[in-house]
């Protein structure tokens, strides 16, 4: 009987920086059959962002950590980067 594999714990006050352009070809094409559109559409007005970060995240995530689920990330706090974003002025290092 094999071993069953531990749950994955969520670190506490967790952060996933999300790389847009450290994404390999092979993960986007997980994040395009997990979400069943485009990469393109996380930028496109008036469309649900949520799925294609929960997909994006749970890629990432796997890398490090084999035994996440899509359900796992959904307590993940994101930092996008690669997009042009101002600076929030609030920030220490802004």
């Amino acid at each position: 009987m094999p071993a069953k594999k531990p749950a994955f714990v969520m670190p506490e006050n967790f952060t996933l920086d999300l790389k847009l352009d450290s994404l390999t070809i092979d993960e986007i094409d997980a994040i395009e059959e997990i979400t069943g559109a485009p990469l393109d559409t996380l930028n496109k007005p008036g469309s649900r962002r949520a799925p294609m970060l929960r997909a994006m995240a749970y890629v990432v995530m796997k890398r490090k950590h084999p035994e996440i689920t899509p359900e796992d990330v959904g307590a993940l706090k994101l930092n996008l980067k690669g997009g042009k974003t101002k600076a929030d002025p609030t920030e220490a290092n802004a």
